[in-house]
């Protein structure tokens, strides 16, 4: 994922670069940036979003923590006890701990699994949108080119070419 994200940042720069030489001539040329990343969680649409995902965190965080305590309470037990029980009855405590362990991991990362879901669920229609937007004001304001600041290869713009903030006030007026 790495060398994929090195390559893009790579072909953006030699795109970038090869188009500079032409950049004085075509002095009409428009860029502009956006960064989606603070465009999606600073919307409206985007902070309930982040509410709704933090809630179901809290929630299955809720539902996990008693079955980890159950699981501290079973080794603390063991440990409070490995000198005056069997081996055999020892063993038998460490199988529930493994067992009890076993289990919770596997409800942690159903449960991790599930808030990655409702995140792209949430996201999703979010993300449409401002992609809509960004094409619009794009089109509008006659821009050639509109870069993704979030995204690697952007090493330097100034501000004044971050349309940032229009596109967060057209989501939130969607």
């Amino acid at each position: 994922m790495l060398c994929r994200t090195r390559r893009a940042g790579l072909t953006l720069g030699l795109s970038l670069s090869l188009l500079a030489p032409a950049l004085p001539a075509a002095a009409d040329f428009k860029l502009a940036l956006v960064d989606r990343q603070r465009a999606l969680i600073a919307s409206d649409k985007g902070k309930e979003a982040e509410k709704t995902l933090t809630d179901l965190q809290d929630k299955k965080k809720k539902e996990l923590e008693p079955r980890s305590d159950k699981c501290k309470k079973i080794q603390e037990d063991a440990e409070s006890q490995k000198f005056v029980m069997s081996d055999e009855a020892m063993q038998e405590k460490q199988i529930e701990f493994q067992r009890c362990q076993r289990d919770l991991e596997r409800d942690f990362q159903a449960a991790k699994d599930e808030l990655v879901v409702q995140q792209q669920k949430l996201l999703a229609p979010i993300a449409k949108k401002l992609e809509d937007i960004v094409n619009a004001i794009g089109k509008e304001k006659s821009f050639d080119l509109i870069l993704d600041r979030s995204t690697p290869g952007v090493l330097y713009a100034p501000d004044t070419l971050d349309v940032t903030d229009l596109v967060i006030k057209r989501l939130n007026e969607k």
